[in-house]
């Protein structure tokens, strides 16, 4: 091997590596920051809305009476409960689920 020869395989990585990082700069440029974020933000709003619902269905199933707390993170929006449909509206995004059971909402 001369002196300031590289090999093949170190030129492959670099090359992709240099693909990684012009395609993960793109992705904003193409879509926009603003739909990124919006993208984020429906995401991480429909996780919140599944671990409601789902510790909803669990509290279903005990004793009248029973009381859980649970502390859900969820982007800023607008929560909703209407019978047994629960509805999350944020920036860009509307995420509804449906519960098995009738729920109240307390404002809180």
């Amino acid at each position: 091997m001369m002196r300031g020869q590289i090999s093949l395989e170190f030129s492959i990585l670099f090359l992709a590596l240099l693909v990684v990082v012009i395609i993960s700069t793109m992705t904003p440029g193409m879509f926009g920051y603003k739909k990124v974020i919006e993208t984020s933000s429906a995401s991480i709003g429909h996780a919140a809305l599944s671990k409601l619902k789902t510790n909803i269905d669990m509290l279903a199933t005990t004793d009248v009476g029973s009381v859980k707390v649970v502390y859900i993170k969820s982007p800023p929006g607008i929560w909703e409960v209407n019978g047994n449909s629960i509805t999350l509206r944020g920036n860009g995004y509307n995420i509804t689920t449906n519960c098995s059971i009738n729920l109240t909402s307390n404002n809180n």
